[in-house]
């Protein structure tokens, strides 16, 4: 009995500390980048209903993939100074958010959100905070890092990728 409510209790501690995650953790800077988003579980029992994925200031443009029995939402912000894109566009809105909806995770199955983005022309470490949502809970990955640590550090840790420099 005693190793039966161990095991339990790991297997609860693993499934509580599985975030989302990229499955592609790093790419080069000024390139056109398929994020892939990994839900790993729904929120404690219930399924995923919306994904929300905020991103970076620095990434301007992104493009979601459609998703059968889920809805794209692009939200937009205007730049405070228009900006000239890749292919000589001027670009005067970035892409802050996009919210899938509309369709079920079931809380213990797995499944991917997909974004294309134009990563910026500097190196670095770009976070994007996460939000899912499973009818009425919530769970959001949202923390940054701050100098003296580590994604590993945290409870619930925004989504990683590291921007190498342009080959």
């Amino acid at each position: 009995a005693f190793a039966c409510a161990l095991l339990a209790l790991i297997a609860s501690a693993a499934a509580t500390s599985a975030h989302v995650t990229l499955t592609q953790r790093t790419a080069p800077a000024d390139s056109y980048f398929r994020a892939v988003f990994t839900i790993p579980h729904g929120c404690e029992g219930a399924a995923t209903t919306k994904v929300s994925i905020w991103l970076p200031e620095n990434v301007l443009q992104a493009k979601p993939q459609v998703k059968p029995g889920w809805k794209a939402e692009i939200i937009r912000v205007v730049l405070e100074k228009e900006v000239t894109g890749p292919h000589g566009e001027k670009i005067t809105q970035r892409v802050a958010k996009v919210i899938f909806s509309g369709g079920s995770i079931p809380d213990d199955h797995i499944d991917e959100f997909v974004l294309q983005l134009r990563l910026p022309k500097e190196a670095g470490v770009l976070y994007f905070p996460v939000e899912q949502e499973c009818g009425e809970k919530r769970l959001g990955w949202r923390e940054i890092p701050a100098a003296n640590q580590t994604a590993r550090d945290l409870r619930s840790p925004a989504v990683m990728l590291n921007v190498t420099p342009k080959p």
